[in-house]
C-alpha cells in the first residue's frame, strides 16, 4: 500500500469517528417524536446538569429539554444557581413522559405558584410598580386596582391581537375608558418575575405600565391526524383535525361498505378539552358533537358516550 492511500485510510477513519461523535452529542430531543406542543406550569429545578420538572398538580418528576438554553440567563444569579423557579412555557412532549422547551412566558422565584388562575385566562397583565390587575379573556377585560374598590367589566370593541379597549357607566355618572396594549419585549416587575410580554394600561387620563403573562386559554394544540388502535372487532377510525379548524372524522367498519366520512370543525375549548361539532349530511340525519380530553399530551380521550364512536374512553393517537 503506498503512502497516499495510507494517508486516505486514515482521513476517512477520522471522518467516521467524527460523524459518529457528532451523532451522539446532538440534543436528545433531535430523534424524538413530537406530537403534541401545550402550555405547562411547574416548578424547575438542575439535578446533575440537567432539568428536571414538576407540573402543577403533579409529584412526579419529568426531564425538561431545553436544547436553545432559554433558562440559562435565569437559572444563574450572581454567579449562583437558584434552587428552584416557578414557571410558565409552552413545550413539546417528547421520550413519551419528558418536555421539550419552547417558548418562556413567565418566571418567578417566588414558591407556590401553581394556584395562579393564569390557567383560565389569555392574558393575565399585571403592574410594575403599583396595586392593579387586568384579566383578559376574549374580548372581556377585567381591571381591579386599588383606588377604584370595583371591579371593571369591559366588553373590548378590537379584534386585533394585543389591543383591547372599551368604556363603561357606572351610576352616577361615573364613566371610565380602558385601553390595553400589549408588547413583544421582556418586562421584571417589582418583585423581579419575569414576562415575556410589555403592557400599559390607560384608564380615563391616567397611563399605568405592566407586565404580561400569556394564559392558559391561548390554543397551543397542534392539529393532525389522530387514529385509534385497532383490534379485531373495531373500526378503523381517524379523525382530522386541520389547522384552519376544519375536521374530519372517518370511519372504516371492515365489513365491505364504503368509507363514511363526516366532516365539521373543532375548537379548543379550557383545560385541553377539544370540542368536535359534525353537523348532518343532510335533513334526514343527525348531527353530531362530542368532546375529547387532550390526555397527558400524548392522546385525544372520548369524553361521554358517542353515538359514533361509541362509549367514553376511546384512545385516538397521533399518525405519521
Amino acid at each position: 500500500m503506498n503512502l497516499f492511500s495510507s494517508k486516505y485510510l486514515y482521513v476517512l477513519g477520522v471522518v467516521v469517528l467524527l460523524i459518529g461523535c457528532v451523532d451522539t452529542v446532538k440534543p436528545q430531543s433531535a430523534n424524538n417524536q413530537q406530537n403534541f406542543i401545550k402550555y405547562l406550569r411547574g416548578t424547575v429545578y438542575l439535578e446533575n446538569s440537567q432539568y428536571e420538572l414538576r407540573l402543577c398538580g403533579s409529584s412526579s418528576i419529568v426531564k425538561l429539554l431545553d436544547p436553545n438554553n432559554k433558562l440559562i440567563s435565569h437559572i444563574y444569579e450572581n454567579n449562583e444557581i437558584i434552587p428552584s423557579m416557578y414557571v410558565e412555557f409552552k413545550a413539546k412532549a417528547v421520550n413519551i413522559l419528558d418536555w421539550q422547551l419552547e417558548q418562556l412566558f413567565f418566571i418567578s422565584k417566588k414558591p407556590k405558584k401553581c394556584s395562579d388562575k393564569v390557567l383560565t385566562l389569555e392574558y393575565l397583565v399585571s403592574a410594575v410598580e403599583g396595586d392593579w390587575q387586568a384579566e383578559i379573556k376574549g374580548n372581556q377585560v377585567n381591571i381591579n386596582k386599588r383606588n377604584i374598590f370595583t371591579q371593571l367589566a369591559f366588553v373590548s370593541s378590537e379584534d386585533k391581537w394585543g389591543r383591547w379597549s372599551g368604556e363603561m357607566l357606572l351610576p352616577k355618572g361615573i364613566r371610565f375608558n380602558m385601553e390595553i396594549v400589549l408588547r413583544d419585549k421582556d418586562c421584571i416587575d417589582a418583585l423581579d418575575q419575569w414576562y415575556s410580554l410589555s403592557a400599559t394600561l390607560k384608564i380615563n387620563r391616567e397611563v399605568l405600565e405592566g407586565c404580561a403573562r400569556t394564559g392558559g386559554r391561548v390554543e397551543s394544540f397542534v392539529s393532525g391526524k389522530y387514529s385509534n388502535l385497532l383490534t379485531v372487532d373495531d373500526a378503523f377510525i381517524v379523525l382530522n383535525l386541520n389547522e384552519d379548524n376544519s375536521a374530519a372524522l372517518i370511519l372504516d367498519y371492515r365489513s365491505g361498505h364504503p368509507l363514511v366520512v363526516n366532516r365539521g370543525h373543532w375548537k379548543m375549548l379550557e383545560n385541553q378539552v377539544i370540542a368536535l361539532n359534525l353537523p348532518a349530511a343532510s335533513h334526514q340525519l343527525q348531527g353530531s358533537a362530542m368532546l375529547f380530553q387532550v390526555f397527558d399530551n400524548k392522546e385525544l380521550r372520548l369524553k361521554g358516550f358517542s353515538e359514533l364512536l361509541g362509549g367514553a374512553g376511546l384512545r385516538l393517537l397521533p399518525l405519521e
